[in-house]
């Protein structure tokens, strides 16, 4: 008898039962449940905090553009081989509203016929001297244009363009997504220049050079609008957004919110914002923003 007690005594339960298993699954489940959404959270504000950095210091640069330009931004026609009329410049091509700054444009814009007149070097975006002042962009000599397989297209970054929700570009076959690579990695820029004061004057026929640069001159005279309200750079959302032709309308960004966008003011400060669609007159200005010149026709 004492023998078997013994054995009695020493024998021990080894693992778990089946319902202590499930009870330790459920509280793990239970706090991934609770901390993923926080984690999630936490991402999209830091991404938040560097895309309104990075809109920052180009409303900053913006600003010293301006002071350096006689009150111009960088805002420009495409030509050929450059942003700017000249000897080398080659024709007219018309407008594109990422030229402002950045890194080169994907090779497939040179292999594409409809757009190679807007695979703008980065040697010719006018902003990039005043945001990258030490880096050399290397590209052929004007009126040479760079070759799809040119190397500074995959070695040369400018990240103070890039967004880090910018995941699908819109800008290769506009407005609808291209799949498989951002619209930094598209065009060298996840932002771009405002282009809706140009509807308003914009007769239809084809990009007026003295009608652009008629709109260009309002940008100078800084007291003819609010500079704290105007916005002049913003992300793809806030186009796409705005041309939505119903009220109901609802754009999912790169952040997972619906009708809202970076916008980058005149005066240099940037703020995440909602954008109202229906092509209304405050879908183009509102108490939040303006798009357009209050003294000129809303674009329809």
């Amino acid at each position: 008898m004492k023998s078997l007690k013994m054995n009695l005594g020493t024998c021990r339960r080894s693992g778990f039962t089946l319902i202590e298993l499930l009870v330790v699954i459920a509280i793990i489940a239970l706090l991934i449940s609770i901390l993923l959404p926080a984690l999630g959270k936490a991402k999209k504000s830091a991404q938040m905090a560097v895309s309104l950095a990075n809109l920052s210091q180009i409303g900053k640069a913006g600003f010293s553009y301006q002071t350096d330009n006689k009150g111009f931004l960088p805002i420009t026609l495409t030509y050929k081989r450059g942003t700017a009329p000249s000897s080398k410049s080659g024709p007219l091509i018309g407008y594109c509203t990422w030229s402002f700054g950045g890194k080169n444009n994907d090779g497939i814009w040179r292999q594409t016929s409809r757009n190679k007149g807007f695979d703008v070097e980065a040697v010719d975006r006018p902003m990039n001297k005043w945001m990258y002042p030490d880096i050399v962009c290397e590209a052929p000599d004007a009126p040479e244009d760079m070759p799809a397989d040119y190397p500074s297209r995959k070695t040369l970054q400018m990240p103070v363009f890039k967004d880090p929700s910018d995941k699908v570009t819109h800008q290769f076959s506009w407005p609808n997504p291209t799949f498989g690579r951002s619209a930094y990695e598209d065009v060298g820029n996840s932002y771009q220049w405002n282009a809706k004061w140009y509807e308003q004057i914009d007769s239809g026929g084809g990009v007026n050079e003295i009608m652009f640069n008629k709109g260009t001159k309002r940008f100078p005279v800084a007291d003819a609008f609010s500079p704290a309200r105007f916005v002049w750079v913003h992300d793809e959302y806030a186009d796409i957004t705005v041309y939505e032709a119903s009220d109901d309308a609802r754009v999912l960004n790169g952040y997972g919110d619906v009708n809202k966008s970076l916008l980058c003011y005149m005066d240099g400060h940037a703020k995440y914002l909602p954008i109202i669609p229906g092509r209304k007159e405050e879908s183009y200005r509102n108490g939040n923003y303006t798009f357009v010149f209050d003294d000129l026709r809303i674009p329809k």
